[in-house]
């Protein structure tokens, strides 16, 4: 192999030496499978939601958006975006306000063999989904289920309105509480006592530590967790799939479940492409909200504020 001459090195070395390059060398590998597994495969929905497809399966006419006016005038697919927003909604806050609060139980200074205690809550989040649907259908059975019998009454839980729904978020409630309870009391342990000994010098009550050290030192935490369990919830499907098959009527359907039946059960892959198209939106809307609202300046330069 020939030498390099010293004009050529110089200028190879100067390149290498660029952090930005040096940077795009170690983010390309994570871009590539990126684009391969996740950008391609949306782009490819995108194109197949334009045209209309035969009960095989296989393209037919060009459409244009037709798709998209046929879906979003569908009720199924309102009444579905509408539970799934809120159910997103109710899931998340409840989860937040549950697993901060044990945390800061467990890390108070009444609870001892704290680490015990963070591990018995963990059970719940190591199941699948399925699993769990089928935990809290045995649970919630009128005929022979446990949450009657406990309660003393009659009630169909997966079978009439309201309690279908609410069978479906205390069992996802149930499921990812644990996750924020391992973040928090993770973040909650990282935070340095010497913060709260000046804290207690200068006269601060509980709730002033709380809301001007606690939270604070736990913002990062809480943002990356709600980011990911929003995009979770917004996919939910296998536990309603399991415990009402979105009943009763299509009651407590999902936008994962409607797109699911355009597909797989009317075998209308031109609708299937498009609710995909516009469930993915709904999704990433709500991440960039709350990246927006809460998220934004903890990934900016320090020259930006």
């Amino acid at each position: 192999m020939r030498a390099l001459d010293s004009s050529t090195e110089a200028a190879l070395r100067e390149r290498l030496d660029d952090e930005r390059t040096i940077a795009w060398l170690f983010v390309a590998p994570a871009v590539a499978m990126l684009m391969l597994v996740a950008i391609y495969p949306f782009l490819l929905m995108i194109y197949n939601s334009l045209f209309d497809f035969n009960q095989a399966g296989q393209m037919e006419a060009f459409v244009g958006l037709a798709n998209y006016a046929q879906v979003l005038t569908d009720g199924r697919f309102t009444s579905g975006a509408l539970f799934t927003v809120a159910f997103v909604v109710i899931v998340v806050t409840a989860e937040f306000l549950l697993g901060l609060g044990m945390s800061l139980v467990i890390y108070s200074k009444y609870v001892k063999h704290r680490q015990l205690w963070v591990v018995l809550t963990l059970p719940p989040m190591m199941l699948s989904p399925v699993v769990t649907g089928l935990t809290w259908r045995m649970l919630l059975t009128p005929e022979y289920g446990m949450v009657n019998h406990l309660l003393g009454i009659e009630i169909a839980w997966l079978a009439s309105r309201p309690w279908s729904a609410v069978a479906i978020v205390v069992s996802d409630v149930w499921m990812w509480t644990p996750l924020f309870v391992l973040v928090f009391t993770a973040t909650i342990q990282s935070i340095p006592d010497v913060y709260y000994e000046a804290a207690r010098i200068d006269g601060m009550s509980k709730w002033q530590q709380f809301k001007w050290i606690t939270l604070p030192q736990m913002r990062t935490a809480i943002v990356i967790v709600l980011l990911l369990r929003v995009v979770r919830a917004f996919k939910v499907f296998p536990k309603i799939q399991v415990l009402t098959l979105g009943g009763p009527g299509s009651y407590t359907e999902s936008i994962a479940m409607v797109t699911y039946n355009y597909g797989f059960r009317f075998f209308d892959l031109g609708r299937a492409n498009a609710a995909g198209v516009l469930y993915w939106l709904l999704m990433f809307g709500a991440a960039y909200l709350i990246f927006k609202s809460v998220a934004e300046d903890l990934i900016s330069p320090e020259g930006d504020h």
